[in-house]
């Protein structure tokens, strides 16, 4: 029986829970189409799962039609804090080697705190579709806050 290695770590604190989720077939895979390049990964809280969240590091495979999106490493955290986000990209480098990439995540600064530390090469580009989202939410609420004002 093959045994499965996909657990790269937990922690545990008086705080927190984190495990860091992640197929080594997955991660060599990431590294060969990568090599030579500045990747760019995609980072987002994308799940709450009612006592936990699961965030999750993505890539595009290029060698593949079409480019699918793959996960590359997964975040299983308690809290949503810097702590817990740097944990993933400190494995994401142990793991993969690579210091410089371009994320693109949205603007939640306990990730984009998490990669500067862990990652300070890295280039940080906030998710488009976060940026509509907000302006969504401003043009909606613009004509209540100029009523509140006057």
């Amino acid at each position: 029986m093959s045994q499965v290695n996909y657990i790269h770590v937990v922690e545990v604190t008086r705080e927190n829970l984190c495990m860091v989720i992640g197929l080594p077939e997955v991660v060599r895979d990431f590294v060969e189409v990568h090599k030579g390049e500045v990747p760019t990964v995609y980072y987002d809280t994308t799940f709450n799962m009612g006592d936990f969240y699961v965030s999750t590091l993505l890539y595009r495979h290029s060698l593949f039609e079409g480019c699918p999106v793959i996960p590359l490493l997964m975040l299983v955290h308690e809290r949503r804090t810097t702590e817990s986000h740097q944990l993933l990209f400190d494995w994401f480098v142990r793991l993969t080697g690579m210091k410089v990439v371009t994320c693109v995540v949205d603007r939640e600064k306990a990730i984009t705190n998490a990669i500067s530390t862990a990652l300070p090469g890295a280039s940080i580009v906030y998710c488009w579709n976060h940026i509509l989202g907000d302006v969504r939410v401003c043009s909606i609420f613009q004509p209540l806050i100029f009523i509140i004002i006057i």
